[in-house]
């Protein structure tokens, strides 16, 4: 399966459904508004574009419609240290490694 691309913006809806599970629409959107000032067409807008990527679902759960992720929290991770390794560091993830190491001696 390819990768999705997921914009800094729609990971805030993907958060709240990692965080909580599957949602309903109005509980989705009070988990986000708790997170960041924005308005209830802003949400519902990522959330859209969510689903046309086919990063979330909506389904249909005791006649209640529900949002699930479709995507692991740890895919999404993997895609985003990746494509900071591949700016940052010409693809060479030990150097992410010695640079981080570098920075906080005490850690590991």
């Amino acid at each position: 399966m390819p990768a999705i691309h997921v914009t800094e913006a729609e990971s805030a809806i993907l958060e709240a459904l990692w965080r909580h599970g599957s949602l309903p629409p109005a509980r989705l959107i009070a988990e986000v508004k708790a997170q960041r000032a924005w308005g209830e067409a802003t949400i519902k807008t990522l959330l859209g574009r969510l689903m046309h990527k086919k990063a979330v679902r909506s389904e249909r759960v005791e006649g209640l419609v529900r949002y699930r992720p479709l995507i692991e929290r740890a895919a999404y991770v993997e895609g985003e240290v990746g494509l900071l390794v591949d700016r940052l560091f010409d693809g060479d993830r030990a150097a992410l490694a010695r640079f981080l190491a570098e920075r906080n001696p005490g850690a590991s």
